[in-house]
């Protein structure tokens, strides 16, 4: 704890480095646009974002996950990343998941881009994944607006791949 708290507390010229990282982040998610908006669910106001797909998994099987919902132009954009470990789940926010790619080391999450891509209407995409590493692993998906990154759905959903 000494060690770690030297690292990201220590005070250089009266500003600690986790704020100084935190001040880069809001600076760095102001400056592309990205703003945040709580969700209670993964639907709000007339838009919807759904996952179906296996919980259970047997090593060296390829199986599906599909994304389905509905958009509009408000919410017009699809961004899905895989979790190789699971740790506390999906985040609430397309811009909370993006940042985990920024703050967090990159072997805590092992995010993989699995979908970046324009929709519209009502839409179903399909995600093709093999059951290649045992162990617990999932899909997180936000429905946005490509411009502003406002998130207007998000869900996700956790697998077990076992001998």
């Amino acid at each position: 704890m000494r060690r770690l708290r030297s690292v990201f507390f220590t005070n250089h010229g009266g500003v600690s480095r986790l704020r100084r990282v935190l001040r880069f982040v809001s600076v760095s998610l102001a400056v592309v646009g990205l703003s945040v908006v709580p969700l209670s669910s993964a639907s709000a106001a007339g838009f919807n974002l759904h996952l179906s797909g296996p919980t259970s998994n047997k090593i060296g099987t390829d199986f599906e996950y599909v994304i389905s919902g509905s958009a509009d132009t408000t919410a017009n954009h699809l961004v899905a990343w895989e979790q190789f470990n699971k740790v506390s789940g999906c985040a609430s926010t397309f811009a909370g998941e993006s940042s985990r790619e920024l703050l967090v080391p990159s072997a805590t999450y092992e995010l993989t881009l699995w979908t970046n891509e324009a929709v519209s209407s009502s839409f179903s995409i399909t995600a093709h994944f093999g059951a290649a590493h045992l162990g617990v692993h999932g899909i997180c998906a936000y429905l946005i607006n490509l411009s502003t990154g406002e998130t207007y759905a998000a869900v996700g959903a956790f697998w077990t791949n076992h001998n």
